[in-house]
């Protein structure tokens, strides 16, 4: 499903109502994607239990387990979590454009997973969103398979103009994901899409918005991205019923980094703290998003020209060389070289699963 293929609806969305843009349309059809940043490999998910959260998300949104793989002697791993001998079994979970990595960490004696506190405003790797045909009831199978509701239990149509429904829902783990439902036989274009389930975007919630926009459009090269809510903060009842919170005023910005787009989100009515110190890799939770490079000695340059933080060394993980730096606001972001026919790598979406 092309990640333009509602580009008239979101126009209309953008003048009609808030929040169209959370799904549609890309960024300015003038800026080149940038060849440095290739795709995203995969955001990485910490899980308490990897069959339950397998079938979640395989029987849900129709993730394919791909590959399983024991990841250990890690020193970037063990540094992120803040304790040596770091293990985890990882499965990489398929879509038709982008993928999960599960991981499940060794429990230790005295080291219990806290729960999972991550709020829809964030702040940090917030939630990933998966737009689907509606027919496939996909929300609905998240919540008879033990995920629960955050907003409404019912989904909310936004617009009435723009056939999507959206709900946001927790896991099992309390991990936050988002659906969106899409009548498909509504769909203004003479070709319907072709696949019933994608990864919509990853989102980041942020305490700062312009810094956020600002770093993003120097690493990815895309400097005019496409923003909602910066002249006047959406916010309407609505909003809130998707969102659970009460007096919502949002705004968003997204970039495309080909395969998945990067959502970003700022509450102004729910302010946060810069967390006291960065998230353990092994909590509950979204942990990473892992870019693919074409080189990583200049990914490294242009992440710190843009201002983020390299954290660690070079190292092998998941049959590719990878180097972790942290944004402005602390989240882990991976930068790596797969290497043809490697399945983590982003190269390997057919027409970035158009």
């Amino acid at each position: 499903m092309n990640h333009r293929y509602l580009t008239k609806l979101a126009l209309i969305a953008l003048i009609a109502g808030p929040l169209g843009a959370c799904s549609f349309g890309g960024n300015d059809a003038d800026e080149p994607l940038d060849t440095l940043f290739r795709g995203v490999n995969f955001v990485g998910v910490s899980v308490s239990n990897m069959d339950r959260s397998v079938a979640l998300y395989n029987k849900s949104v129709d993730l394919t387990a791909v590959k399983a793989e024991t990841v250990a002697n890690s020193p970037a791993l063990d540094k992120f979590a803040g304790r040596p001998g770091v293990q985890a079994e990882t499965q990489i979970m398929k879509s038709v454009n982008a993928q999960l990595v599960l991981m499940e960490f060794a429990k230790e004696p005295g080291h219990e997973h806290e729960p999972n506190s991550m709020q829809v405003y964030g702040p940090g790797i917030a939630h990933v969103c998966y737009q689907v045909n509606s027919e496939t009831r996909a929300y609905q199978n998240f919540l008879e398979g033990g995920a629960s509701h955050i907003g409404d239990r019912e989904m909310v149509q936004l617009n009435e103009r723009n056939p999507v429904e959206y709900a946001y829902a927790r896991d099992q783990d309390g991990t936050i994901f988002e659906v969106e439902h899409v009548d498909f036989t509504k769909i203004d274009r003479p070709d319907p899409p072709k696949h019933h389930y994608r990864i919509r975007h990853v989102s980041l919630a942020t305490s700062d918005m312009d810094r956020l926009v600002d770093f993003y459009s120097i690493l990815f090269q895309q400097l005019k991205p496409r923003r909602a809510g910066n002249l006047l903060a959406m916010s309407n009842e609505k909003i809130d019923r998707v969102s659970g919170e009460t007096d919502s005023k949002i705004e968003m910005a997204w970039f495309q980094i080909r395969n998945l787009e990067l959502e970003l989100i700022q509450y102004h009515s729910h302010p946060v703290e810069g967390l006291a110190k960065p998230k353990a890799v092994d909590a509950l939770g979204y942990n990473m998003i892992v870019l693919e490079v074409e080189d990583l000695a200049a990914a490294r340059a242009r992440f710190e020209q843009a201002g983020g933080e390299i954290v660690s060394e070079v190292e092998s993980l998941l049959g590719g060389d990878v180097l972790f730096g942290r944004d402005p606001d602390g989240n882990l972001i991976g930068m790596q070289v797969a290497g043809a026919g490697n399945v983590i790598s982003s190269q390997n979406f057919v027409d970035n699963g158009t």
